[in-house]
C-alpha cells in the first residue's frame, strides 16, 4: 500500500469540510504537538513514547476534522499519549495523565485548573472524556499500533558513515545531533504519513549534511553509496524547511543552532 502525498493529504483532509484551511490546520497540528511534548515531559515519558503519540494524533486527524464533535485536539492528544504509553510499555495511570494534561492545557489559569480538578465530578468527567476519545482513536487507527520512527535508522546510517570515514568521529557526532533534531522537528509535519521511517532518516541526514557543508567536508554525492534517493530526500527536506518558514513560534531554531556545532539543543526532547 502506497503513501499519500502532501498534496493529497491536504486536499482530502476532513477539516476542509468544516472550513478549516491548510494553514489553520497546520497551526492546530503545531499546538497539539507542543501540548504532547509539554505533557509528556511533565509525565517523564520517554521521547519515543511522545513521538508515537504524535503519530497517532496525525493518523487520527487524517480521518477526522478538527471541527467535528468529539475531536477536541487536546482531549484527542491526551488519549494518544495515554495509548502510546501502553503501546511503548511506558504506561502512566489514567488519573495522572488526565491531571497533568489538564493542567498543561490550562497553564494560563493554573490555580483555577487545580481547584477544578479537586472536584471529584470534574476529574471523573475528564477521565471519561479521555476513555471515550481512546475508543474513538482505536477504531480510527484500526487497532494498528505499529509505528516506526526514523531514529534507529538514523543511528545505523551515522555508524556506517563513521566506519567508512566519510567524516571523522567528532564531526559524525555533530552530524548526528543536527539530523536527530531534524527528525524531531519532522514530527510536527505529516511526513510520517507520507514516507517510511527509513526515507525520513535518510533525508534528515542528507539535510544535515547540506546545512553543515561549510563546516564539514563531504565527498561529492556521498549519499549515493547509502541507497538514498535524492529526489525523495529533497522533498522531505523541503517540507522540514517549510516548517521553519511557516511558523514564527518555533520553540527552537534548528537552522540557527547549526551555527553552534557541538552544542546540544532540542525541540521535542
Amino acid at each position: 500500500m502506497g503513501f499519500p502525498s502532501r498534496g493529497a493529504l491536504e486536499e482530502s483532509s476532513p477539516s476542509r469540510l468544516d472550513g478549516i484551511d491548510a494553514r489553520l490546520e497546520t497551526s492546530y497540528r503545531w499546538s497539539y504537538c507542543e501540548f504532547l511534548k509539554d505533557t509528556g515531559m511533565e509525565l517523564k515519558m520517554p521521547q519515543l513514547t511522545i513521538a508515537t503519540a504524535v503519530v497517532f494524533c496525525h493518523r487520527f486527524y487524517a480521518r477526522h476534522s478538527h471541527g467535528a464533535p468529539h475531536s477536541d485536539r487536546f482531549i484527542i492528544a491526551t488519549a494518544c499519549l495515554f495509548l502510546a504509553g501502553k503501546v511503548e510499555e511506558t504506561p502512566k495511570p489514567l488519573r495522572e495523565v488526565v491531571r497533568v494534561s489538564y493542567l498543561v492545557e490550562h497553564k494560563h489559569e493554573y490555580d483555577k485548573a487545580v481547584k477544578r480538578l479537586q472536584q471529584k465530578k470534574c476529574l471523573e468527567e475528564q477521565q471519561e472524556n479521555i476513555l471515550q476519545a481512546e475508543r474513538n482513536l482505536l477504531h480510527t487507527i484500526g487497532f494498528d499500533f505499529n509505528v516506526e520512527h526514523p531514529y534507529k535508522y538514523l543511528l545505523n546510517l551515522v555508524k556506517r558513515i563513521n566506519q567508512a570515514q566519510v567524516v571523522n568521529d567528532r564531526n559524525s557526532r555533530s552530524l548526528a545531533q543536527v539530523a536527530w533534531n531534524f527528525a524531531n522537528d519532522s514530527l510536527r509535519t505529516t511526513l510520517c504519513l507520507q514516507f517510511d521511517a527509513q526515507n525520513i532518516a535518510n533525508a534528515v541526514l542528507y539535510l544535515a549534511s547540506k546545512l553543515l557543508r561549510s563546516t564539514l567536508e563531504f565527498p561529492a554525492n556521498w549519499w549515493d553509496a547509502y541507497d538514498m534517493t535524492q529526489s525523495v530526500c529533497d522533498e522531505i527536506s523541503n517540507q522540514i524547511m517549510d516548517l521553519y518558514d511557516e511558523s514564527d513560534s518555533l520553540s527552537c531554531d534548528t537552522v540557527h543552532a547549526a551555527s553552534n556545532i557541538g552544542e546540544k539543543y532540542s525541540c521535542l526532547t
